[in-house]
Order: C-alpha cells, then sequence, then structure tokens
C-alpha cells in the first residue's frame, strides 16, 4: 500500500500522458490518492499535454513513448524548454525494453525508464518516493542510470533470521535485494520489482509458496521470472516434484551450501540473462511492424526520412540520425536529412565519402564502425564528437536508393545486434521510399495528363464497359450543345448518337481499334478514333474536320468546274489542229509545231479528264453498279491495247479464268482502272517487253495482276506511288511523261468497291499491280 503523505510546503503538480484515454485516467485517479496536497493533470497525446500545462508548471512528469504527433522522448524534451519550468522528474514508460532507448532517456536526464506492464501501485510508490525527495531539494538533477546492470533477487521468507542469511550472502555477491515476509506481499513484489530471480519459501502466512508460485507461472507478465524453492519442511520426493512441475526452476533444501546455492543462483541468473536478451530482441523485432506502418503511411521522402530517424535513433540511443538519398547514376548524395532528439547533442554536417558508399554497394552489408577517427573507410575529424558510427544500405529492387548511418559519442557503441536491427528497418524504408518516389512520379504524370487534356483541342472522352461517360476533357463537353454531358451516365438514346454509340460497341467487340468519320447531331463531321483499353472501357478520341469538309467540297467543286470548262478549249485546240493539214501544205517545221501543240493538248486532256475523275470520287457522285464478266471485261481491255503494245514490239497477253467470273461495280470506273494499269506497263516497259494480264481465285474474292518486265519502281518510292500527283524522281521511271494521278484513281475506285490493290516491284525487273475484289454472291 501507499502511505500517503504529509503536506508540502507547496501544492505537487503530476502530469500523466498516454495515448489510451482509460489509462491515462486511471493513473491519474491512483496519484491522485496520494494526498490532498498533488495535483494531477492528465492528457492523451504530447500537443495535448503541452496545452493543458501551457501556463503551469509541472512537478512530476510521467508519459508513454509511443504516441500519435511526438513520442515520450520528445515531449521530455520539450518540457525541458517549458515557460513554467522544466519537471523535477520524469519518468517514460515504455513496452519496448530496448538499450538504445535508456541511453538516449539518459541523455535527456529521465530518472527512470520503466517497462511494461506496470502497476498503477508501483506508480504511486515512485511519485510518493519522489515527492519525498523534494522535501529535501528543490528541482533535483535526477538519479542516472546505473552504466552496469545489478541483479535483482527476490527473499521470500516469513523467517527473519532466514532473510537476514540470504541477504547477507547476495549482498556479498553483488546483488540487490528485495524481501517479502509472507506470499500476498511476495506475489506483490514480483509485479512491482519485477526481480530477476526469486527464491521463495514454501511455509508462509496468508499464501504459501506453491500458491505463489502457480500465480506467478500463470501471468504471462512475470512468468518468465527463475523461481528457486528454498524450503526446510518440504523435503518428501513428492513435494520436489510438486514444485517442479509448478514451474520452479530448482528445488533446494536447507539447510543449504552457500557455495552451491550461490552457484545455482548464477547458473540461473546466466539463463535469465540469455533470455532477456532474446526477449529483448523480440521486443525489437516487434517494433518494426510499427515503424513500418509508420512509414507506409508517408508519401513525401523528407516526412518518411524525420520519422525513420526519430524511430531509430531513440531505439538505438545514437547521438544523431542521418539518412542519406542517392543519386541513381552518378552514385553520389542528393539529398540528405539529419535529426538529432536531444538538444544537447551538437548536430555535426556528415557526408559519406565516396568509397564508403562504393565498399556498401559492393557488399551489400552494413558495417559498424568502432573507431570512426582512424577506420580506413571513413576518418571523421578529431574535433568531431563523433567516436562510432553504423552504416546500412537502402537498396531498392534494382538499386542502391541511399544510406542511413548512426552516430555516437562513445567509440564500440554500435553491436552486430544493432546493425541486424537497422538493417531490418532499412529494408522497410526501401520499400515506403520506392513507393513515394512511385507515388510522385505518378502525380507528375497525372499533372501532365491533366495538362494535355485541359489543353488539347480534340475531344477526348472515355468510356465504361457500359458505354457510360466516365472522363471527358473541356474540349469534349464543347461536343455536346444539345445537352449537359454527365459523368457516369450513358449518352441519350434517339439522339443523334447511333453511329458513334455503335462504332464504341464495334471496336469493343472487336477488341481492336478502329477509325472514321461520324456526323455529329448538329451536322458537324468528326474523324473519330476509338480504342478499347485493355483493363475495361474505352477511349474515343475525335477531332472536328467540318471546316475541311467544307473547303475539300468547294476545292472538288472549283476543279469539277474548272476541268469542265478547260475540256472544250482543249477540244477546239485538237479538232484545229487537225483542220491545220486541210487549210493547205505545212513545211516540216509547222508540222513539227502542229504536232507538238496536239501532244501538249492530249496532254492536258488527259490530265483534265483524271482530275474529273478523282473529283467525282470525292464527290461520291452516283456510281451505277452492275454486275460485270471480268473475263469479258479484260478481253476487251487486251484488244483495246494490243494496237499500243505492238507498236513497241510489246507482247501483250490475257490469261483468263474458263469459267465466267462476275464481280458487283461500274463498268464505266473499272474500265478506267484497268486502262490505267495496263498502259502504265506499256508505257513504263521498253520495246520487246512483255506484259502479262491474269486471274486467280480464292473463296469469295477474285485477284487479278498486271506484270511487266519494264524498268521497275525503286523501294524508297513504293510507299507513295498511290498518293496523288506523286511521281517516281530517279531510275528509268523518272524519264516516262504523266502527271501522277493515275494510280491515286486505281486505288481510290478499287477501295469504293471493297477491294484492295497491292504493288511487288524490283528496279530493273519490272512490276506487279494486283487488284483483288469480292465476287458477286450467287
Amino acid at each position: 500500500m501507499n502511505t500517503p503523505i504529509s503536506q508540502p510546503q507547496e501544492m505537487v503538480r503530476i502530469l500523466v500522458v498516454d495515448d489510451h484515454p482509460n489509462t491515462a485516467t486511471t493513473l491519474a485517479r491512483a496519484l491522485a490518492q496520494i494526498g490532498p496536497s498533488v495535483d494531477v493533470v492528465s492528457a492523451v497525446s504530447g500537443s495535448d499535454a503541452l496545452e493543458k500545462v501551457k501556463d503551469k508548471g509541472v512537478d512530476i512528469l510521467f508519459t508513454d513513448m509511443i504516441m500519435p504527433e511526438m513520442t515520450g522522448l520528445e515531449l521530455i524534451e520539450k518540457m525541458q524548454n517549458h515557460p513554467g519550468g522544466k519537471p523535477s522528474y520524469s519518468y517514460l514508460i515504455t513496452a519496448y525494453d530496448v538499450p538504445g532507448l535508456k541511453v538516449t532517456a539518459q541523455r535527456l536526464k529521465v530518472n527512470e525508464v520503466i517497462i511494461k506492464p506496470v502497476r498503477p501501485e508501483k506508480i504511486c510508490q515512485i511519485a510518493t518516493t519522489a515527492i519525498g525527495e523534494m522535501k529535501l531539494s528543490t528541482h533535483p538533477t535526477g538519479k542516472k542510470i546505473a552504466a552496469k546492470r545489478k541483479f535483482k533477487i527476490l527473499v521470500a521468507d516469513d523467517v527473519m533470521d532466514n532473510v537476514t542469511l540470504l541477504t547477507r550472502y547476495l549482498e556479498y555477491e553483488g546483488y540487490d535485494q528485495v524481501i517479502a515476509r509472507d506470499g500476498l506481499e511476495a506475489l506483490n513484489k514480483v509485479h512491482d520489482e519485477l526481480p530477476d530471480l526469486v527464491l521463495l519459501d514454501v511455509n508462509m502466512p496468508h499464501k504459501d509458496g506453491f500458491t505463489v508460485l502457480r500465480e506467478i507461472r500463470e501471468d504471462p507478465a512475470v512468468a518468465h521470472i527463475p523461481v528457486i524453492i528454498l524450503t526446510a519442511a518440504r523435503l518428501d520426493p513428492s513435494d520436489v516434484q510438486s514444485g517442479l512441475n509448478l514451474g520452479a526452476d530448482d528445488y533446494v533444501t536447507k539447510p543449504f551450501d552457500r557455495h552451491e546455492l550461490m552457484a545455482r543462483i548464477r547458473t540461473k541468473l546466466r539463463v535469465k540473462e540469455a533470455e532477456d536478451a532474446t526477449r529483448r530482441r523480440n521486443r525489437e523485432l516487434n517494433l518494426l511492424p510499427e515503424i513500418g506502418k509508420q512509414l507506409s503511411a508517408r508519401l513525401d521522402i523528407k516526412d518518411l526520412a524525420d520519422v525513420l530517424l526519430k524511430r531509430t535513433v531513440e531505439t538505438l540511443g545514437a547521438a544523431q540520425g542521418n539518412m542519406y538519398i542517392l543519386d541513381e547514376a552518378e552514385k553520389e548524395v542528393r539529398e540528405k536529412y539529419q535529426v538529432s532528439l536531444s538538444s544537447s547533442v551538437i548536430t555535426e554536417d556528415l557526408t559519406p565519402p565516396l568509397k564508403l558508399i562504393q565498399h556498401v554497394q559492393t557488399t551489400h552489408q552494413g558495417i559498424v564502425i568502432e573507431d570512426a577517427i582512424n577506420d580506413p573507410l571513413w576518418q571523421v575529424h578529431a574535433t568531431t564528437t563523433i567516436r562510432s558510427a553504423l552504416v546500412v544500405p537502402i537498396f531498392g529492387r534494382h538499386s542502391l536508393l541511399g544510406l542511413i548511418l548512426l552516430t555516437h559519442e562513445s567509440e564500440a557503441y554500435f553491436t552486430a545486434d544493432h546493425l541486424l536491427l537497422l538493417q531490418a528497418i532499412a529494408s522497410q524504408a526501401a520499400i515506403a521510399i520506392e513507393n513515394a518516389n512511385l507515388y510522385a512520379v505518378v502525380m507528375q504524370e497525372k499533372k501532365k495528363l491533366a495538362a494535355i487534356l485541359r489543353h488539347a483541342s480534340e475531344a477526348i472522352l472515355l468510356f465504361d464497359d457500359e458505354t457510360k461517360l466516365n472522363l471527358l476533357n473541356p474540349a469534349g463537353e464543347q461536343l455536346f450543345t444539345d445537352f449537359p454531358a454527365k459523368l457516369n451516365q450513358p449518352l441519350p438514346a434517339n439522339s443523334g448518337y447511333e453511329a458513334f454509340i455503335r462504332m464504341i460497341s464495334d471496336a469493343r467487340a472487336a477488341g481492336m481499334s478502329k477509325s472514321g468519320e461520324i456526323v455529329w447531331p448538329d451536322q458537324r463531321t468528326f474523324t473519330a478514333f476509338i480504342a478499347p483499353i485493355e483493363d475495361g472501357g474505352t477511349l474515343a478520341i475525335l477531332h472536328d474536320v467540318s471546316r475541311f469538309k467544307d473547303l475539300d467540297r468547294i476545292k472538288n467543286e472549283f476543279i469539277a468546274t474548272a476541268s469542265h470548262d478547260l475540256k472544250n478549249p482543249l477540244t477546239s485546240i485538237g479538232g484545229y489542229t487537225q483542220l491545220l493539214s486541210q487549210a493547205g501544205p505545212l513545211n516540216e517545221n509547222q508540222k513539227e509545231f502542229v504536232e507538238r501543240i496536239q501532244h501538249a493538248s492530249k496532254t492536258m486532256g488527259e490530265l483534265v479528264q483524271n482530275m474529273m475523275s478523282l473529283v467525282q470520287l470525292d464527290l461520291e457522285a452516283s456510281q451505277k453498279y452492275e454486275p460485270i464478266n471480268i473475263n469479258t471485261l479484260l478481253a476487251e481491255m487486251e484488244h483495246e491495247f494490243v494496237p499500243q503494245a505492238n507498236g513497241k514490239l510489246q507482247t501483250l497477253h490475257t490469261q483468263n479464268s474458263p469459267e465466267p467470273v462476275r464481280v458487283n461495280g461500274d463498268p464505266l470506273q473499272l474500265r478506267q482502272v484497268f486502262r490505267n494499269l495496263i498502259s502504265n506497263a506499256i508505257k513504263y516497259t521498253p520495246q520487246g517487253g512483255k506484259i502479262n494480264v491474269k486471274t486467280s481465285m480464292k473463296p469469295g474474292q477474285i485477284t487479278i495482276e498486271i506484270e511487266d518486265n519494264g524498268y521497275g519502281i525503286p523501294a524508297a518510292d513504293l510507299p507513295f506511288i498511290f498518293n496523288r500527283f506523286y511521281r517516281v524522281r530517279s531510275g528509268k521511271a523518272s524519264e516516262v511523261e504523266g502527271n501522277g494521278l493515275g494510280l491515286a484513281i486505281v486505288k481510290s475506285i478499287i477501295s469504293e468497291h471493297n477491294g484492295y490493290v497491292n504493288v511487288e516491284s524490283e528496279t530493273g525487273k519490272g512490276s506487279c499491280f494486283s487488284i483483288t475484289l469480292p465476287l458477286l454472291s450467287n
């Protein structure tokens, strides 16, 4: 029990901080029972505590270590600069018994680090002792944490002579002692003092030793404490067996040999120390999920580095923590971050040398630098306070991202265990850094995409699998003049968008992109590009070509009119040049001039005719489709061009199918196709050459090939020969006259007939043009 103290001269204010409200309230109520001169203030976070005591002095501070916003160590440091004066006593409560934490606490002049679980009575006992000391001295500096740990042993025996003897032996061996005179007091001391070992008598008041042992082993908080039963009353082998079965680590009967008992105690303490190290290691590892959770919640590198360094510095007791982000290509420090939890530590600007970075990158291992002044990988200047360091790499999936560097004022401070723990933390940091980098890239790309969508002149729309509108840019919003476009809604039915919706459905069903022209409800014309998205949805890009369509129509109408108007003068020129010879005899020069006029008139007439043909195709002039026998048509073409071929001593041969082959087409246009191709073959083949026209059949289609052994077409010109006004500019073919429209007309007509045209050619060996048309279905 806690004995209430007499009222001090002044009111004592105690601040209790814990992020669990129930815990803070329970501790505050227990401390308030100490006496009427005690004013207890409770808070649930560091910022809440600073706000509640901003105008008040605090004498004693109890704070939990792990809290949101700031840790207990950060609160203690802020309270040391409190306007009302720093607390006389500061106590840190934590569930993690790590050596580095105690070193950091000592640096901040924390009076004691209290390991959970801790009972309210224990807190009250600590507070009562502190208040008693405050009577003797104002603002004590606080007791220092012992540099070397002494084992604490609980002696539980109701016979004072036995207690006196045992405590004398234990004191001689250098152990601290705690005394309990009955079973109930023994249990309370076990929970309050957490001794390293218990010497337990069996026959005691209130609760016997076996009952005490059973309750110790049933309590997870103290079940690990070794217990040696020491008794003169229960000597039967069955009693020994019962004690060992209940969990006793040893069973010693009185009278005992002093040296033997001390040897047994040393053995159990060595085992306990090893087990404590294992438990401490486990508690350190339990920090990893917590640190990982805090790191994963941060997407800013600076914020991430601040949290990481604070946690590692306070956990490992380092004087200073540094994190360096390296340039991926140059492996030089690109960014560096620094944290020191104590204002009393001089912050030093450190940059790891290149040889240290190269060593870590090569070995993929961290290193412990026991002597920072004389280590070959990194010598700091002797004037600095740094004497040892711990360096671990932060490796991402593909490369070295950076380094974590912790420093300390003492030589050989860091151990291999520190290295393992920090390396595990660095692994989590690597994931968090890559996530932060990825997030930064995604956000940057998102900004770029937003800028592109915002400023793009084309309308960009995104539809989901149900053809509901998911996204559209400002240009897309301007498409809809008859209703406001709404996201997550389909386009209205029966409003003129059917062709557009059908094109989207066709592209999605085919699993490939499609393009074409669509007419909008307001009669604007758009070229539409529709592309299915791999993970679902469809992208549509619309470009308004209404103005260009109008200009193209005007151009075609002008060319049609001009071509029509040119035909009459050209006909007159041709007619009158033929009449000149009838008007009278012509000399040789006059005959040559007339022939040149006739040739130019003929060439001009062909150009005008070709231009009119293209205009009619562009204007989609009415076509007269009817069944056509390809064999008959090719025979007519052969009869028409044989005289021209004979004139150049060429052979023109047509190989037809024995059976009639019919297609659906416009006779005039198909004649023009074969006229253009056969006349080109004759024109671009030298004297004595051969021109072959042959057909081949496939299911549902016929292919007609016009092959010659003429000049051929250079490979560089092949992709462009179907363009309007394109002429081959090299080789023998460039010497033949032409206007560059014949092949363009061929391609346009064949496309209108749902066919396609292809060409294969080799310079000096000739060319082969093939036309494929769908057969007329029966």
